[in-house]
C-alpha cells in the first residue's frame, strides 16, 4: 500500500449471512474496522502491528456483539471458532491496494463508529488556537480521514479541524 501512496482501504467481508464493511487504515495506529450490515450495525476495531499482524482478541462486549451479528436469520452459531472466523477474515482482505477501493470522507465516517462528528463529514476550515490546541477526538478524525499531512499540519499548527455537513468544497490545504 505504501508503495502505491495509498493509506486507506475499504472492502467487504462475508461470514455465513453476516456481511461487514471493513476498513483498513494506516493513518496513525495501523487499524482495521469491521461495521456490521443492517438495520443496527455494530463496529469493531482492531489493532494491527507495523508487520501487519492483527489483534484478535474479543473481550467479552465484543465477543457479545460478534455473536448478536452473526446469528442473523437464526443461523446458528454453535462450533463459532474466532480462529476460523480470523481465518476467513484474513482470505478476504485483497491481495493488493487499489484506488478504487480509497473510500471517501463521508464513507469513512459512515464506518466508523468511534470518531466525534459523524454527522459532519466535509472539511470546512481550521480554528487556530493560541494556548490549548487541537482536542484528542479531533486530531483522531482529522488523522483519519484527512490523513498524517493534514494531522501534523494541525499539531504543528495548534489548530483543530472544523466540518460541515454540507460539502462546501474546501480542501484542508
Amino acid at each position: 500500500m505504501s508503495a502505491q501512496e495509498i493509506d486507506i482501504q475499504q472492502f467487504l467481508f462475508t461470514d455465513g449471512a453476516a456481511s461487514f464493511d471493513c476498513l483498513f487504515s494506516m493513518r496513525g495506529d495501523y487499524e482495521l474496522s469491521l461495521t456490521s450490515r443492517g438495520e443496527n450495525p455494530k463496529f469493531f476495531l482492531f489493532a494491527v502491528s507495523d508487520d501487519f499482524q492483527l489483534s484478535t482478541y474479543l473481550n467479552g462486549d465484543h465477543f457479545a456483539n460478534l455473536m448478536s451479528v452473526l446469528k442473523t436469520h437464526e443461523m446458528s452459531t454453535q462450533g463459532f471458532s474466532t480462529s476460523r472466523f480470523f481465518q476467513s477474515l484474513d482470505a478476504a482482505v485483497p491481495p493488493k491496494a487499489t484506488k478504487d477501493r480509497v473510500p471517501t470522507a463521508s464513507q469513512i465516517l459512515t464506518l466508523r463508529h468511534d470518531l466525534e462528528e459523524r454527522d459532519r463529514p466535509f472539511f470546512d476550515t481550521w480554528i487556530y488556537w493560541k494556548e490549548r490546541g487541537p482536542q484528542k477526538e479531533n486530531l483522531k478524525k482529522t488523522c483519519t480521514v484527512l490523513g498524517p499531512e493534514a494531522y501534523a499540519f494541525s499539531v504543528k499548527n495548534r489548530a483543530s479541524s472544523k466540518w460541515s455537513a454540507v460539502d462546501l468544497g474546501r480542501s484542508w490545504r
